[in-house]
């Protein structure tokens, strides 16, 4: 059965880790105010060029969270068509790739589209189930030594699928509601607390 625990950084910015059967991966706010979707590589394991998740329709809401953002990427709302110069002509945005035969495959926005990491996000549609897939970057190399990266950048600002990175910037809001309706927090909440305001 899936979990989801919600965390804070030194900046409290919601982190949320999302525990499957196959196991974690994280969805967050960078230090450069872009969000980030990345696997928890298991400490002492061998790095793989790909981890899986599936998230099934027993997750219930967790589930209808990826759906909603899985069902507006690929109909393309809110962002299938914008106003043209003030006239009451429309056209259809386009999607720089994101969607291919109906999976939705965002490279991060950090480096080229070919040696960027990237993550895959494909409707089973009979099983009803979400199969989430991260890929390694291709390797880098500079003066001091390769690495190897599978955190994955949505950017907040300019990024190469725009205007859709919104929809994930909403994905994540529901998350932060969802545990909000929940009532669950966990250690390392922030330093304020909601308080209740004293009527004069």
């Amino acid at each position: 059965m899936l979990e989801i625990k919600r965390s804070y950084d030194a900046y409290c910015h919601q982190r949320f880790t999302i525990k499957t059967s196959d196991g974690s991966f994280r969805i967050f706010y960078g230090q450069d105010l872009s969000l980030y979707w990345s696997p928890i590589i298991p400490e002492f394991d061998d790095i793989e060029d790909e981890y899986k998740y599936i998230i099934t329709k027993d997750d219930n809401k967790v589930y209808h969270i990826f759906d909603e953002l899985y069902e507006s990427i690929i109909s393309g709302l809110p962002f299938k068509f914008f106003k043209y110069d003030n006239a009451e002509n429309y056209i259809p945005y386009n999607d720089n790739g994101l969607v291919k035969n109906n999976v939705i495959e965002w490279h991060s926005d950090d480096y080229s589209y070919d040696a960027a990491s990237a993550f895959m996000i494909e409707k089973d549609f009979e099983n009803e189930k979400f199969l989430i897939t991260f890929k390694k970057s291709k390797l880098i190399t500079d003066d001091i030594s390769p690495f190897f990266t599978f955190a994955v950048k949505v950017s907040t600002g300019e990024c190469r699928y725009d205007p859709y990175n919104a929809t994930f910037i909403d994905m994540y809001g529901k998350l932060s509601e969802y545990c909000e309706n929940r009532g669950k927090t966990f250690s390392n909440k922030p330093w304020y607390k909601k308080g209740k305001v004293r009527k004069r």
